[in-house]
């Protein structure tokens, strides 16, 4: 029988993690079959004699989906056809059947990166990779993975994770619980350093081995007991079968967890050495274990009744904790173009922050939040934000000195990223149909800001001007990218 914590935290995951209604699933499964059909057109009929299916991949295969998340699928082409060429082909045949829009590249993400596209049919948004099942290739490796395969290899680690817990339905609810917990403590999402879907599930799994036979309520509270203690000098990673928890993996306490290296590995259950979390900087893994902390802090608390399972994942304060900020302000002239000029945007504002850890971090440290944030402009009718928490470092001598602070110069880390965004090769097809604006802001003008957007209003509203170069222009070097604690004025540079 569950104890009444156990209880009271199903009942939060109905609220907060809300199953797919039968409504939303028959709209889900049109839309596929729509794109089914289009891949049938394109590639039928298959050199084997198979007929062409969608497996559903991530969290729509672990049966941990949201209602409005976007569903992966994954389409095995016939070995006959290039995958890459056969991504292009269902692009132009869901276009002219005038079915989808928003179509672009699936984009990398992740070691297991495969051809494929992202879309929106019938209100459905929706990622299909494109792979091949070929005969006889060795497991992959760090070094050696088939582009063409890497789909399949998606899945096939998929289906590890699920065969390899004691108790599917119990890591299925740990996972929607700390899916929501990610995501509101800002450590979701593998475009911005932090681990990304699989690597939480596999770790759900981690725990799920471990501890056999716990109910909800303490699974929960022995994830982080036991990741904000892992000694990370070894990976996490799935055993072939469940085995009793140990304590030869973790080390300190969560108090003290003493010093971390540099590498937050977590493994891939398929092939050998594949690592889920090859994305997380120093920086990110700081913040992830940061959070573990408070999260084991927090549960402890709801255990003798001094807190609600609410608090272990009330949302960050990263909108009100930071003196400064750095805001990324993508915007187009259409859905369609924005769709793709986000797209580039997100593959490129990965390096943000490694282009700081590696020229800046002895002035500025950055923490990203890994969410995209709409907002509504005066000129362009689609606009997305990305935000970065700045802290700038300080010697010795700032704190006791008087007269005027530091000025920090962010030019080129700044510079760096401008260069290789404005590469994107749509650029000249959509010419002054897209901007991106980079502001230096303050705590204050950012609440102005959130406070406009919350009212509808243009956001930008009363926060000031900047200066806008506009289409992809190269003078950016040129402009001031000093941020000085004294200066009232906001700095702001559009250089695309």
């Amino acid at each position: 029988k569950s104890t009444p914590l156990s209880e009271d935290l199903t009942r939060e995951l109905d609220r907060i993690s809300p199953q797919v209604s039968a409504q939303r699933r028959a709209q889900i499964e049109d839309a596929l079959r729509e794109v089914l059909s289009s891949c049938q057109a394109c590639c039928w009929p298959a050199d084997d004699g198979a007929a062409p299916t969608l497996l559903p991949l991530g969290s729509y295969h672990l049966g941990v989906m949201l209602p409005n998340d976007e569903v992966n699928v994954l389409f095995t082409a016939p070995l006959s056809s290039q995958p890459t060429e056969l991504c292009i082909a269902v692009r132009q045949e869901l276009e002219r059947r005038g079915v989808a829009k928003n179509l672009t590249p699936a984009g990398r993400d992740g070691i297991l990166a495969a051809p494929g596209f992202r879309c929106e049919v019938r209100g459905v948004a929706m990622k299909v990779i494109v792979s091949q099942n070929i005969p006889a290739l060795p497991p992959p490796r760090d070094e050696a993975i088939v582009q063409n395969m890497a789909g399949v290899y998606n899945r096939e680690a998929m289906e590890n994770i699920l065969m390899s817990v004691p108790n599917v339905e119990l890591f299925r609810s740990l996972l929607r619980f700390i899916r929501v917990w990610a995501k509101q403590r800002g450590v979701y999402g593998s475009f911005l350093g932090f681990p990304g879907g699989m690597a939480w599930a596999v770790c759900c799994a981690k725990i799920c081995q471990m501890y056999p036979g716990v109910e909800l309520s303490q699974i929960a509270a022995r994830f982080f007991r036991t990741l904000s203690r892992w000694d990370w000098r070894q990976p996490v990673a799935l055993d072939s079968s469940p085995a009793p928890a140990t304590l030869g993996a973790m080390g300190g306490s969560p108090d003290h967890p003493g010093t971390m290296p540099c590498q937050m590995t977590v493994l891939i259950p398929v092939g050998s050495g594949l690592s889920a979390t090859s994305q997380v900087s120093d920086t990110t893994m700081k913040i992830t274990m940061k959070e573990l902390r408070r999260g084991y802090k927090m549960v402890q608390q709801v255990e003798i009744c001094r807190a609600h399972w609410t608090d272990v994942y009330k949302e960050a304060k990263f909108f009100q904790r930071h003196r400064h900020y750095l805001e990324f302000d993508f915007m187009a002239s259409s859905e369609a173009i924005f769709a793709t000029w986000s797209h580039w945007g997100r593959q490129k504002i990965q390096d943000v922050l490694r282009l700081f850890e590696q020229m800046s971090s002895n002035m500025v440290t950055l923490r990203p939040w890994p969410e995209w944030v709409a907002f509504k402009d005066s000129e362009w009718s689609h606009c997305s934000a990305v935000f970065f928490g700045l802290h700038l470092e300080r010697g010795p001598s700032d704190a006791s000195s008087e007269g005027p602070r530091r000025s920090f110069d962010l030019r080129e880390p700044i510079v760096k990223f401008l260069e290789a965004i404005s590469q994107w090769p749509e650029a000249d097809e959509h010419a002054n149909k897209f901007e991106l604006l980079i502001k230096h802001v303050r705590l204050s003008e950012l609440q102005t800001w959130l406070e406009n957007k919350q009212r509808g209003l243009t956001a930008g509203a009363g926060s000031g001007a900047g200066t806008a170069l506009q289409g992809l222009s190269s003078g950016s070097a040129g402009n001031s990218w000093h941020v000085s604690e004294e200066d009232p004025r906001p700095v702001q540079i559009c250089s695309v």
